[in-house]
């Protein structure tokens, strides 16, 4: 069940029935809105294996990865949901402050968008269109769903799901995978916030739509990641994690590794387990024919690029292999926004040149750094912009359902994922709730400046006796101005 867009008309009156059954929906309270989330929780834990099966018969991994990348993840996000949302979503309380301390309350309470349009990329299909759907649902909103054309199988069949577990058919729309879907609901008025994971370049004219209509929108954008193995890391275990990065899901992953600086007193000792690991083992799917076709291409590339040497002798054609090349400069500019199973290897001398080459290009997405001192990590990844670092890992951090998850630069910017993540989907309202009459503000002047200076001098002077004096003169100044003209 989805929407054709080559009816206009039809896509306003889906929108339209989605409006009414946001209204509904809003007004229920959460714990009613988390029920069928628990539902689709325990569904997931109880068949794992058929959601698996479809995205690994569609995008072409094996099951296990289906389950592990994709199905664990999402129920790990139901559970998060259902243990977050509640305090996170509570409205808050605040006393006010301002010209007229001691007159009232404030209320601040986190109110949904209204329809969310979700546009699904084909790597991570189900993990990557379930959290910022699943994000929109429990706050409130309507979820509107465009699955890329290579993955409309397995959004559709969770959609499927989320009707199931009771979610309204309404509330979650289904629109057809083309890209004149993606167009028209991009360029929709009657949507009111965005979520896009794809490629920089679509990233811009989703962008570029959504200015049109001032609907803000969350971009989660190209990656070419970043590890920084240090001196003191454990060589062994960085060798592997790079190797492991690579090799998922055929290394079309947003946070795959691409870039590594190793320190060079270390540099020997990585590249020989580095090379002798992903020589000697396969990626855990082969690459399909358009990641093969631009695999050989970049290859190619690299092999005549200066300074640059094949670690792992990989073959033009070769579907199970990744591509792992030694390099400087030249061949860290051309591995730049590839999507790929494919890495560059550079020898640094410090943490600094490291640090230099990695904010040459203009990726922020996610990194990974490995060393023994979390002291020094913490020190190092404050000067990096990826906006999700591993320290002693590669990829895993970006399945942490308690982990927000964007970048920065070319990488786009909001998150999904964390309590970030959840509050992105909703836009705070703040009330003001005034007791009794006394509105000294609404006629004041030039008479009132007096009792205004002395409010500043009680609440802000850094001496506690100009404070309490300050306090006193607001006092007497108050009540001379309330008592003027009698």
């Amino acid at each position: 069940m989805s929407f054709l867009p080559s009816d206009p008309a039809g896509l306003t009156e889906c929108l339209q029935r989605a409006h009414a059954a946001q209204l509904l929906w809003s007004n229920l309270p959460l714990s009613s809105r988390l029920r069928p989330l628990e539902r689709l929780r325990a569904r997931l834990a109880a068949e794992p294996d058929v959601l698996g099966d479809v995205v690994g018969k569609e995008i072409g991994k094996s099951r296990y990865e289906a389950i592990a990348a994709e199905v664990l993840p999402v129920a790990e996000s139901c559970a998060f949901l259902i243990d977050r949302a509640p305090r996170l979503l509570a409205p808050r309380r605040e006393v006010l402050r301002g010209t007229m301390p001691f007159s009232g309350t404030g209320l601040v309470r986190h109110v949904p968008w209204g329809i969310v349009a979700v546009l699904v990329p084909w790597n991570y299909p189900l993990f990557l269109c379930a959290v910022p759907v699943l994000n929109a649902l429990t706050t409130g909103n309507a979820a509107v769903m465009k699955a890329s054309p290579r993955a409309k199988k397995t959004v559709a069949a969770f959609a499927e799901w989320l009707w199931a577990a009771g979610y309204p058919k309404d509330l979650v729309v289904l629109l057809d995978s083309t890209d004149d879907a993606g167009r028209a609901i991009t360029a929709s008025p009657l949507v009111n916030r965005i979520v896009f994971t794809g490629g920089s370049q679509t990233g811009r004219a989703v962008l570029t739509a959504a200015a049109r209509n001032m609907v803000p929108a969350t971009v989660e954008l190209s990656g070419c990641d970043a590890v920084y193995v240090l001196k003191d890391a454990n060589i062994k275990l960085a060798a592997e994690g790079v190797s492991f990065g690579m090799r998922l899901n055929a290394g079309r992953t947003c946070v795959c590794p691409r870039r590594v600086f190793v320190e060079q007193p270390v540099a020997a000792a990585f590249l020989e387990k580095f090379t002798h690991s992903i020589t000697n083992k396969k990626l855990l799917d082969p690459m399909d024919p358009q990641t093969l076709k631009e695999a050989d291409e970049l290859a190619a590339k690299l092999t005549s690029a200066p300074n640059t040497r094949s670690l792992n002798g990989r073959l033009q054609g070769d579907r199970e292999k990744a591509l792992a090349f030694a390099g400087g400069t030249e061949a860290l500019a051309i591995t730049q926004g590839n999507f790929v199973p494919a890495v560059v290897v550079t020898t640094v001398k410090d943490v600094d040149e490291a640090v230099r080459l990695d904010l040459a290009s203009p990726y922020g997405l996610g990194a990974s750094i490995y060393t023994n001192d979390s002291n020094l990590a913490l020190s190092v990844t404050k000067r990096m912009r990826a906006g999700i670092i591993a320290v002693n890992d590669c990829v895993v951090q970006a399945a942490e359902a308690a982990l927000p998850f964007g970048g920065a630069g070319e990488s786009g910017y909001g998150v999904r994922g964390g309590d970030e993540g959840l509050m992105e989907m909703t836009r705070p309202q703040s009330l003001a709730f005034l007791s009794g009459s006394y509105r000294p503000h609404h006629d004041a002047g030039e008479e009132a400046e007096q009792m205004v200076l002395a409010l500043l001098r009680a609440r802000h002077s850094g001496s506690i006796f100009t404070r309490i004096k300050g306090w006193m003169d607001y006092a007497i100044e108050g009540v001379k101005f309330n008592t003027r003209g009698k």
